[in-house]
């Protein structure tokens, strides 16, 4: 479980999140929509620690997040942001290991470069393994860096050992704002399923039809405060949206799903 109580947080006099109280479930696959400022990004750092609230706390489990050791939460936790490219010359492989760093010393085992294959693998990515990264386009990088967060969180038991159970918690920062409309699909159907495997999964998204598709539970942000959360057909109604989005929408059903499609 992750709960947040009265985060608020400001920089200057700009108030970006304001008393934003919550609670994410194992197993909930949760997406964050807003307009631009409305403090989505900012969301995202206070609950995995990058930034610090002025007010409020954030729990993982029982545990305040500021009191988890540092070599703990690498384990727990892997957050992938919007910034794509690398200060330094890495291959596509190298950039996946970045997230087995938590689990071996010096150099990778057989384990470990087998993770990274697999993550490679799941994401469309493994034919590029051998590549520089920073030749990549911007969706490829995309990938790889999804690549990477899965490789953090990878689920492997030891022979004869018990399967991990324990909660992990992924964060993604628009992980398909570079992918065409086939990845998209690729990408959140992944994560969708991670997310029924004893995981929290955060996902800032801008397209809301994508959302009412693939979320369990939407967080509605405005102007740095909550305005729904809850089940997407309940919280991204037309009202809801003219006076989020400042745009006039309206819903039809889709002939083949049945789900709710929004028309502009």
């Amino acid at each position: 479980m992750l709960r947040a109580k009265n985060l608020s947080f400001q920089i200057g006099g700009n108030l970006l999140i304001n008393d934003i109280s919550l609670t994410l479930a194992p197993g909930e696959f949760t997406m964050v929509l807003g307009p631009n400022g409305a403090g989505k990004s900012t969301l995202l750092k206070l609950l995995t620690g990058t930034e610090t609230p002025h007010q409020g706390q954030v729990w993982y489990g029982d545990q305040p997040l500021k009191s988890i050791p540092l070599a703990t939460l690498a384990r727990q936790k892997a957050v992938l942001s919007q910034l794509l490219s690398l200060p330094f010359d890495l291959s596509v492989t190298e950039v996946v290991m970045m997230g087995r760093y938590p689990y071996f010393d010096l150099n990778p085992t057989s384990q470990d470069k087998q993770i990274a294959d697999d993550c490679l693998k799941a994401v469309g990515m493994f034919s590029f393994k051998t590549r520089a990264f920073e030749s990549l386009s911007g969706g490829e990088k995309q990938k790889v860096h999804l690549a990477r967060v899965l490789a953090q969180l990878y689920r492997q038991p030891s022979d004869g050992a018990a399967p991990d159970q324990s909660i992990k918690y992924l964060f993604l920062d628009e992980p398909i704002s570079a992918l065409d409309i086939h990845y998209q699909h690729q990408i959140l159907k992944l994560v969708r399923e991670l997310a029924s495997h004893n995981m929290i999964v955060f996902v800032i998204v801008h397209d809301i039809n994508l959302a009412l598709q693939y979320a369990q539970k939407v967080i509605l942000l405005d102007q740095g405060r909550i305005y729904g959360i809850g089940h997407p057909d309940e919280v991204l109604t037309e009202s809801a949206i003219e006076t989020v989005f400042k745009l006039k929408t309206y819903f039809m059903t889709h002939p083949e799903t049945g789900r709710r499609v929004m028309v502009c």
